[in-house]
Formats: structure tokens, sequence, C-alpha cells
């Protein structure tokens, strides 16, 4: 390395603490930018001339001051941690004078809260089930191993064809203390109707769903209770932080969602953009008696139609810091068929824009439109990741230009755009998704 990069790299090490590595790489669980653009100035300089370093360089100063600024909010001289930040929101949206209209609905989060859960409430757990014989046992030992000392487990059968019943049958007739759990079957509608007749059985106060091919750790449904309390009075749901397993490494660092929650205040434009909900969340029963069940017309993205419900009637998510999910993508998911998945996310933001529009303020209907124009996000970032394995830069640095179009919010795609434009950017970001697919061994067959 030349002494001029070597310097700038010293330099550039002795400013920022390492932790990022650029665009979803590992992370120290700090979600400090300044560590992101670190890690970016390192490659830059490990890989390009020191002139194009520099540059990256004195581009990346200027997006992380802005960034800092608006988010290191102070506390008496100390930062406010996430739990302070939602309280202050919260109050901010209801005595804000003038407040708009989104604001208003927001104002929503502070009423109709549930109370403190107890220690000894029944929580339920509904698992729809389709063909899953090789996974189920897993997800169901999962639950037994909870520490959380009441536990309904509900296996709802969606006509699955294999030994998914019988071996869910065999895990109900174990006798394990403060667990009971029942099996239902019905013919094959889709996971949005085995979800709501799991619904229906639940005699919990509190409902959990999760998929038949992921798994808690022990303490998951204990560390979302204990999370809803400390949050106090208002329309929260909490999700587990989760981490996809793949057929490379775990890395609890690399968590699924890798960009931070977004703010209550800020939750219902973002929710256009991008899905940040989970059904691994912890639901209280009213939720559903206010918000409804699951579109069973819906055969894909499903969910994200029904957080786009859940944000615009006032509720709003918290994350847990832990990670506490594992999840898997397996050949021939939901989703593992992108072109379907695509697809859903439009029918879901038409639904809800036909639905909300008199709520939505010009600038939100304006921007699903938009959105609809452009494509599904999501897809395009596919799109992208395919085309830089494949050596075609422009094509994806196009995709990347329209997805960071209708997802301002990302942060992380935000900054492959801005790198893109760099000199060697495009290079950069093709070497770095090469990283990446030997990092998590990419299966083709998952997209993953």
């Amino acid at each position: 390395m030349p002494l001029g990069a070597k310097l700038l790299s010293v330099t550039i090490h002795g400013v920022y603490r390492p932790g990022w590595a650029l665009c979803g790489g590992e992370t120290d669980g700090t979600r400090n930018y300044g560590d992101m653009l670190g890690a970016c100035v390192k490659g830059a300089v490990d890989r390009l001339p020191l002139s194009d370093a520099a540059s990256w360089c004195l581009s990346g100063w200027r997006w992380w001051i802005r960034d800092r600024w608006r988010h290191d909010q102070i506390i008496g001289g100390r930062q406010m941690t996430q739990d302070q930040r939602n309280s202050q929101e919260l109050s901010e949206n209801i005595h804000r004078p003038g407040a708009t209209a989104a604001a208003s609905t927001t104002t929503r989060v502070a009423t109709g809260a549930s109370g403190e859960i107890p220690s000894d409430a029944l929580v339920t757990v509904i698992v729809p089930a389709y063909n899953v014989q090789v996974s189920i046992g897993e997800t169901l030992s999962s639950l037994l191993r909870q520490t959380w000392s009441n536990l309904e487990i509900i296996v709802v059968d969606d006509g699955s064809s294999d030994k998914s019943v019988e071996i869910a049958r065999m895990y109900a007739s174990l006798e394990v203390p403060g667990r009971t759990l029942a099996v239902m079957t019905k013919s094959n509608g889709g996971v949005g109707s085995a979800r709501n007749l799991g619904l229906t059985r639940a005699r919990g106060e509190w409902i959990i769903f999760l998929d038949s091919d992921d798994a808690f750790v022990p303490g998951a449904v204990a560390h979302m209770v204990a999370a809803r309390n400390k949050l106090g009075d208002g329309k929260w749901l909490v999700e587990p932080n989760a981490v996809e397993v793949t057929r490379g490494g775990l890395n609890t660092r690399r968590t699924l969602a890798r960009e931070p929650m977004p703010s209550p205040r800020d939750q219902r434009e973002v929710i256009l953009q991008y899905n940040f909900g989970a059904f691994t969340s912890l639901f209280p029963r009213e939720f559903f008696d206010e918000v409804g069940v699951f579109d069973e017309t819906m055969a894909f993205v499903e969910d994200w139609e029904f957080w786009i419900r859940a944000v615009y009637s006032g509720w709003r998510f918290h994350r847990t810091e832990e990670v506490l999910c594992n999840v898997w993508a397996t050949a021939g998911s939901m989703m593992s068929n992108r072109a379907a998945m695509d697809a859903g996310e439009d029918q879901a933001l038409r639904r809800n824009l036909a639905r909300f529009r008199d709520e939505m303020t010009p600038a939100e209907v304006a921007f699903v439109e938009r959105r609809l124009d452009v494509g599904s996000p999501q897809g395009l970032l596919k799109a992208m990741a395919a085309n830089l394995r494949d050596g075609n830069l422009e094509e994806a640095k196009a995709q990347l230009n329209a997805a960071a179009s209708v997802m301002p919010a990302q942060k992380r795609v935000v900054m492959k755009q801005r790198i893109s434009r760099l000199p060697g950017g495009m290079k950069w970001l093709q070497k770095r998704q090469a990283t990446i697919d030997g990092y998590v061994d990419y299966d083709p067959s998952t997209g993953r």
C-alpha cells in the first residue's frame, strides 16, 4: 500500500473504531455509522488508488456528520436509550400543537394500552404448518424449552401431505409442566387462513406466531414480555431480533433486520417503504379486535399488508436488542419466490391505499403511487445482486438507483447508492457481494 494510503488508513482508524463492514456486513451491535464509514474507507484504501480513496473519505465525512447530528440525541449530557426516544416521541406527538394528520394518527399509540403482563399470564403461540416434517420438530422443541412458565401451543396444519401432523401429535402427547399443545387440521387454504383458525382456538390474552421452520431461543417469550412491560402504556407490538440461518456460519451480529427499528414517529412513513414488522411479535388480544385478522385472499406478502394496516391504525413496533429467533429460508418457500413476492407487495400497497386513502396525506398517496410505478425495491435489490455476480455493473447500478429512490429510510441502500457514484464504486460493491456470498455460502435455490 502506498505511504499516503497507509497514513489515510491510520488517520481514519484513529477517528473511528471499525466495527461495521459496509452494506450489510458484520456488525458489533453499536449501530454507529461512523464505524460503518471506517470500514468503508478501510476497504477503499485497500482496493483503490489514494485519490479515489480520499474522494470516498470526504463524501463519507459529509454524510456521517449529517447523520450524527440527526441521530445522537442527548438527555442531561448522556445519549438517549431507544426506550427513552420512544417515550419522548410519543409525548411530543401528543402535545405538539398543529400536528399533521399523520402525526395525529400516531397520537393513538399512547391510548388504549394493555396493562402490565403478570408473570403467570398465559401466552399462546400459534404455529401454522404445511409440509414441514423436517423442521417442525425443532420449532416445537424450541417452544417446549421456553423459560416462560405458562404457554399454550397451537399447531394448525394447512393440509400437509407429509408427516407434519404425526410429528406435531407426537409432541402433543408429551407431558411438560406449564405447556399445553393442541393440533388442528384443515384443508389447504394458505398461511393466513391457518393463523386465523389458530386465533379462534387461542385462550391466551397475549399471542405470538412462529412459523414451523423457525425456532426461538429458550428465553424468547420471557424477554419479549419483559420488553413489553418496560415500555409501559401504549399500543405496542414487541418483536424479537432475529438472525437468518444460512449454509455458512451463524453470526448473531448480522441480524435479519439490519436497519434500526424506525422511531414511533417515523413508522407510518417507513412502513410504506419496506416491511419492518414480524409475526413473531408479542400481540395483545385486543389488537386483533381493532386491526382485524389476516387477509386470506393474499397468498404472498400478507404480512406487509397486515403491518401497514396495523401502523395506520395507530400501533407501533419495538424490537428487542437481543437476538431471540432463528429464521430459515428453504428452497421452494414463499420467501424464495421473488416474482410472487413482488406482486404481493404491490397488492398489499393497493389494498391499503384503497382502505386508508382518506386518512393519508397527499405526500403519502403520491409516494405509494410512485412506488407502484417503480416496482418492488426488494426485488430490485435481488436483481442488482444477481447482476453484480454476473458482472453486469451498469444494470446493477440502475437497479440500485431505482430501489434507493423508493426506500430512502434504508441507510444501507442509500450508502450503497452513494458508493456506486464514486470512482470504482461499482467494482467495490461487486467485490463486497462476492465476500458476502462466500461468508453465507450463497444458495441460489433460496436466494440467500
